[in-house]
């Protein structure tokens, strides 16, 4: 079991590099939901819902029969393949066996399977076509680049998914093979080694994110009542660990409505995430607070000034000790945090703006003053002005004359 003087010691040292992890940038989640993106009211979609409904209130007996059982060292890197990856990342919306949620949700299975050539063919000659070994290729890396892309950047329902290195996605690819019946694709399966935040990170940004803004402000139990959903830069002063992660694994009731009452809520029961899993996500959102713009968003280990060690400290001590009191760190003050950290840099903008223009102005202004003084002083043109003037002309005559 992960001990509370392992956890602190991680968060006072800063985490520094877990054993056996590849080195990957984790960074903090950003921005709106991607319901809230796609004007989607969570009551009218699939996304985000397979898992199983939340049991409904419990007495204090039945809440006390759930423990937690963390199981691995908080200080090693875990092993994902892609069949890891395919949970932590995909399988909240297409579900476990990839079909997904039609129309809304498609299923993966046939995009996946029009990548290989073997199936492209086998497909024309059940249809009575005839297609050359060499036409069957040129269609399946199209299908191949096309899911590619999608996985990347995103679809008009589906979300990108930018955080997905070439490791992870060579190990997804490969399970999303088998799991469609590509032929030999068993032989195609990697694995790779995850920091447990790397892990926490999967799971926020292709799971919570579905649903749940990275920051606002924390709703009351009317409001949930009424529809709206926490952010996740409120959950780590909502509740503490243990909570978190019984919410997340085996479900708990909610305090929604006036007067505040314990409900079943509308979060399902993600049963496919060990309990591991989702402590990772706990940390994860403690120790890289969710932003409210993605270009706040820092990229690389965490920064001292984000980690916050003795509020870290804190947080993680009362999470692991208690199941009934979440800390009291208030929503307010991360509001508060975040527009001095904002204003400065808006302000300092503004100033360095001003001050380019002014100095643009004078720069203008003292060449032109400079020409026009150096146009004075210049004999050559003085001396072309005065032999335009009459005298000169009456001079220049006396001078014929003469001669």
């Amino acid at each position: 079991m992960r001990k509370a003087s392992v956890l602190l010691l991680l968060v006072v040292s800063g985490f520094g590099q877990w054993a056996g992890a590849r080195d990957v940038a984790v960074t903090g989640v950003a921005g709106r939901s991607w319901l809230n993106q796609l004007n989607r009211n969570f009551e009218v979609t699939s996304m985000g819902k397979t898992g199983h409904l939340g049991p409904a209130p419990a007495s204090a007996e039945d809440r006390s029969r759930w423990q937690m059982g963390l199981s691995t060292s908080a200080t090693d890197a875990v092993s994902l393949r892609g069949a890891d990856l395919y949970r932590l990342n995909c399988q909240s919306c297409h579900g476990e066996t990839g079909q997904g949620a039609p129309p809304e949700i498609n299923s993966l299975i046939n995009p996946v399977r029009a990548t290989s050539v073997a199936m492209v063919a086998a497909r024309m000659k059940a249809t009575g076509m005839n297609m050359s070994h060499a036409d069957a290729v040129k269609m399946a890396e199209q299908s191949k680049d096309a899911l590619l892309q999608r996985l990347h950047n995103g679809g008009q329902d589906m979300p990108a998914f930018p955080h997905l290195d070439d490791s992870e996605g060579r190990a997804l690819g490969a399970y999303l093979k088998q799991l469609s019946g590509l032929p030999c694709a068993e032989r195609e399966q990697t694995s790779v080694k995850e920091s447990p935040m790397r892990v926490g990170e999967h799971v926020v940004k292709s799971t919570c994110h579905i649903c749940h803004a990275a920051y606002g402000a924390n709703p009351s139990p009317q409001q949930i009542a009424e529809g709206a959903i926490p952010p996740l830069s409120a959950l780590t002063s909502r509740v503490t660990l243990p909570q978190f992660v019984r919410k997340v694994t085996a479900g708990a009731p909610i305090v929604m409505g006036q007067p505040a009452t314990a409900c079943r809520g509308r979060m399902p029961v993600f049963f496919y995430l060990s309990q591991d899993e989702a402590a990772d996500v706990y940390l994860y959102l403690t120790l890289y607070p969710p932003y409210k713009f993605a270009a706040l968003d820092p990229a690389g280990p965490v920064r001292e000034a984000d980690r916050g060690t003795a509020d870290g400290a804190s947080i993680l001590s009362t999470s692991i000790g208690s199941d009934s009191e979440p800390p009291s760190t208030p929503p307010a003050a991360q509001d508060q945090a975040l527009e001095m950290s904002v204003a400065p840099s808006v302000g300092f903008g503004l100033f360095l703006t001003l001050l380019l223009a002014g100095g643009f102005t004078f720069t203008v202004r003292e060449c032109m003053r400079l020409s026009a003084v150096a146009e004075a002083l210049n004999p050559a043109r003085a001396l072309r002005v005065s032999d335009a003037s009459p005298e000169a002309e009456n001079r220049q005559e006396d001078q014929r004359l003469i001669a």
